[in-house]
């Protein structure tokens, strides 16, 4: 057998074993500084970027206070109507329309999922500033805006006087939410409310302004017999006037400039912005048979000599004829102005 010798480490050996042990821990150290890609040290490497964050449109609500869900928003799509009426008497509702020279202002709130509003310009205007901008006032003669117009000179204004022009049309706007945050700051379309005489149309049912278009208050009519055309025949004296058979009468529609209730100097003819009907007053003399309308419209009414011919011009004229009927007419604003 051999005999085995053990030797004990030489100081030398013993130092440089234990160099080799401290030396391993050092070279993983130094291997964990490239792990993969990712880096260690002591600032941080940016990667790329994503796309922007995006919230949700905004809308235009008649909320008095800011909405976040456009769902529940009972008020989206509208705005708030109010009007000057400058001290003219209301008394009826037809008073209560929309008249020529009223001054109509609107008003609004900003709906909007993230709470971003409308400050202005960099967020430090007026409220409500991007948005007014937008402003356009409109007419139409159909309520529903189908032939809607933009009115010159109305855009940015959150307040608009009533034209002599704007007689018989329906009153709207476009406007188009805007916000001073957030993105997208605008909504996608204009917002089109083209009666603000009614809550369909963009406006109330319950504010104290009745549906309808507007008013011309200074509008009247005359009508007079051909052979003395200085004489109107519904003014106060002359409307219980004798009317003749073989005689033409005719109708001009005014405006009353001076409020005198009469056609004079400084007037305005306006009959051929509106469209008429003759109608029969009354009950005819004898027989007592109603009145109705005629068949002459945008024309002057030459009543025939005898009963028999009386039904060319009213269709349902009985063995009277027309004798004991009055004359008026029935009128509404056309589209020749």
């Amino acid at each position: 057998m051999q005999q085995e010798t053990k030797r004990g480490l030489t100081k030398i050996a013993l130092a440089l074993v234990l160099a080799g042990y401290c030396a391993v821990p050092a070279a993983l150290a130094a291997g964990e500084q490239q792990l993969g890609n990712l880096k260690s040290g002591a600032s941080y490497t940016m990667s790329g970027s994503t796309g922007g964050i995006n919230g949700t449109v905004p809308w235009i609500t008649s909320s008095s206070t800011p909405q976040l869900d456009r769902a529940s928003d009972t008020g989206k799509d509208h705005v708030i109507v109010s009007i000057d009426r400058g001290g003219r008497t209301v008394a009826t509702d037809v008073d209560k329309q929309f008249h020529v020279n009223d001054k109509i202002t609107i008003n609004w709130t900003i709906g909007d999922q993230q709470g971003d509003v409308d400050n202005g310009a960099n967020n430090a205007g007026s409220p409500n500033a991007l948005t007014k901008a937008t402003v356009v006032w409109t007419r139409s003669k159909n309520q529903n805006g189908s032939d809607a117009v933009e009115i010159s000179g109305t855009t940015g204004q959150d307040s608009y006087t009533i034209q002599a022009d704007d007689a018989d049309y329906y009153i709207g706007i476009k406007i188009l939410p805007t916000t001073s945050t957030g993105v997208p700051n605008q909504a996608e379309q204009v917002l089109n409310l083209v009666d603000l005489s009614d809550a369909d149309g963009g406006g109330s049912d319950s504010d104290d302004i009745p549906t309808g278009p507007v008013v011309d208050e200074s509008v009247k009519v005359m009508i007079y017999d051909n052979a003395a055309p200085d004489v109107d025949l519904l003014s106060t004296g002359h409307t219980s006037d004798v009317l003749h058979t073989e005689h033409t009468y005719k109708v001009r529609i005014y405006q009353d400039k001076d409020g005198s209730n009469s056609w004079n100097t400084g007037d305005v003819d306006v009959t051929a912005n509106y469209d008429y009907r003759w109608v029969f007053s009354g009950t005819s003399q004898q027989l007592g048979a109603a009145g109705g309308d005629s068949t002459v419209e945008n024309a002057d009414l030459v009543i025939p000599a005898t009963n028999a011919a009386a039904t060319t011009i009213f269709a349902t004229a009985g063995a009277d004829g027309v004798q004991g009927y009055g004359l008026s007419i029935k009128y509404k604003r056309n589209d020749n102005q």
